[in-house]
């Protein structure tokens, strides 16, 4: 069996080597010799959906690592079964760097925002699954039915993103944009 610890530290590597995949897609704009500030300004704008997609992305990460400290800082031991649902959340979360870059390069394309979306609704699925299984089946943790409602939530959501995206891109990101800013709300609205 590994220790608590060294699950914890392969968790820590593995959503820090997402970040920086993540942020290795983010590349200055190829200018010419004499460029002309129009051009400076177009290729600004050609940015904006990279450092939109990627800030999105990186927020959700922050989240899901934050969660994920904050469990396991509650759980006393670490079993094979434990091993292999955070394995499948480290899975979905290193599937993040894939669709961020496919919606910073086409982010008005219905597929790629259902792509998105789905990625995204593994990643929550995944951490639902962790979750619950600490809490119930492990007894890990003690059960909280208001993080339960809410991962509940941010699942069906991230799922509902996804053939809403064929009605309006501008749905689906406003459940990506949402989901994050429910997270940073105090406790107090979360009950």
């Amino acid at each position: 069996m590994l220790s608590k610890s060294r699950v914890e530290a392969f968790s820590d590597g593995v959503i820090a080597i997402i970040i920086t995949i993540m942020a290795f897609e983010l590349k200055i704009p190829e200018l010419s010799q004499s460029f002309s500030s129009q051009e400076v300004s177009e290729a600004l704008v050609k940015v904006i959906p990279k450092v939109l997609s990627y800030t999105l992305s990186f927020v959700v990460v922050g989240i899901l690592w934050l969660n994920h400290h904050t469990m396991f800082d509650k759980i006393p031991h670490v079993g094979t079964k434990l091993i292999w649902h955070n394995l499948f959340l480290l899975f979905a979360m290193s599937l993040i760097p894939m669709p961020t870059s496919f919606l910073a390069s086409y982010p008005l394309l219905p597929q790629a925002v259902m792509f998105y979306g789905f990625i995204m609704f593994l990643n929550a699925f995944g951490f639902l699954i962790l979750r619950r299984y600490v809490e119930i089946h492990a007894k890990l943790i003690p059960y909280n039915s208001t993080i339960q409602k809410s991962n509940w939530i941010s699942c069906s959501l991230y799922l509902l993103s996804i053939p809403l995206a064929l009605v309006s891109v501008y749905l689906s990101f406003f459940i990506f944009i949402g989901i994050p800013l429910w997270y940073f709300l105090p406790d107090r609205f979360h009950k």
